[in-house]
């Protein structure tokens, strides 16, 4: 495959919204939203080490403050959805909030998009169904193991 082929997606213009948030689930239900609401499928989470640096550390002299588990929450996006993604990010992870984190954004020279076809097993859609069909086979309690479970009421 070459560079050139109908294969291959060019390069883009893009932006890249970073955000740095603690550690308490708040960037899986970004990750969510952002794929839900807004259709963006070029991101993803990693946990970091962080010091907060506008918080007050408790630290003995000479020493510095102890790093606490954050996560940077990475997202692609095109120059015209970058502003309104970015106010999504910061509303939707409450970063405004006492140690709800920081976002940022910067320009790309540039991205490919990356999609699978719908039809194939391990694109989102597909993934996302699975996971549904098996947590709610997880879940299901029928019958008689009801009552042994719950007891009758």
């Amino acid at each position: 495959m070459t560079v050139n082929s109908s294969e291959t997606a060019a390069f883009e213009p893009a932006r890249r919204i970073r955000a740095i948030l603690p550690d308490d689930g708040s960037d899986r239900r970004l990750l969510e939203g952002l794929w839900r609401d807004k259709g963006v499928t070029r991101a993803d989470t990693v946990p970091v080490r962080a010091v907060a640096a506008l918080l007050e550390a408790h630290t003995r002299r000479g020493r510095l403050p102890e790093p606490v588990l954050a996560r940077l929450v990475t997202v692609i996006v095109s120059p015209a959805e970058a502003d309104g993604v970015f106010d999504y990010i910061y509303a939707t992870a409450r970063v405004g909030r006492p140690g709800g984190g920081t976002v940022l954004m910067d320009r790309l020279s540039g991205a490919t998009v990356y999609k699978l076809p719908p039809d194939s097993p391990n694109s989102k859609p597909a993934r996302r169904q699975r996971a549904l069909n098996e947590g709610f086979q997880n879940r299901q309690v029928t019958g008689d193991e009801a009552n042994v479970r719950f007891g009758s009421l």
